[in-house]
């Protein structure tokens, strides 16, 4: 499976504390693009205004996530998510994001509560909406539970009955929700660069 994670890149703003900041965005987002991870990584974290910080943290995972550092990048992403002054765009790409690393190391149940937390904010998001739908038929095939050399998670509170209702009322939400996508005459476009 193919997995790409949002990466962004800030607006140039004129005044010059602002653009301290954003310069550090930029240097990071110029070492990631060259593969200088750790130096990306060192960029963003010198990101402290409030305004800049969350697409930093943003960067950050992704720059971290690169690198298999998949705890220290669902970590940046948490701090974006839980975010009560990050901006719900941002918020839910890192949602999704996280559901991308938790996809990567195949923890299923817990990346479909990501992507749905991503799709809660941004009920527009396609790529969310598919890697959920994906998500949710690996679950469904693994039996909501084990499956080929599937490794060990945190065991389930729920019992197998509970689990297929609750993935039988999610696939039935995921009809309505696209039922009524597919009756808006207007159609928006996805994020681009992301993928299950």
């Amino acid at each position: 499976m193919k997995f790409f994670l949002t990466i962004l890149f800030s607006a140039v703003v004129l005044f010059s504390p602002a653009q301290s900041q954003q310069s550090f965005i930029k240097e990071g987002n110029a070492f990631f693009k060259k593969g200088e991870l750790n130096d990306a990584v060192k960029s963003y974290d010198k990101v402290t205004e409030e305004k800049y910080k969350y697409t930093a943290l943003l960067n950050r995972g992704t720059a971290l996530y690169k690198q298999k550092k998949f705890d220290e990048a669902v970590e940046s992403y948490k701090k974006v998510s839980l975010s009560a002054t990050a901006h719900a765009t941002l918020r839910s790409g890192a949602y999704y994001n996280t559901g991308v690393v938790y996809s990567s190391q195949n923890k299923i149940e817990e990346s479909i509560e990501e992507y749905k937390n991503a799709l809660r904010l941004n009920s527009q998001d396609n790529n969310a909406r598919e890697n959920l739908q994906k998500a949710l038929s690996e679950l469904k095939k693994s039996g909501g539970g084990g499956g080929e050399e599937k490794p060990q998670s945190s065991p389930s509170k729920l019992n197998k009955n509970q689990a297929q209702q609750q993935l039988d009322r999610l696939e039935q939400k995921e009809r309505n929700t696209q039922s009524k996508m597919s009756n808006k005459k207007t159609q928006f476009g996805g994020s681009v660069g992301k993928d299950w």
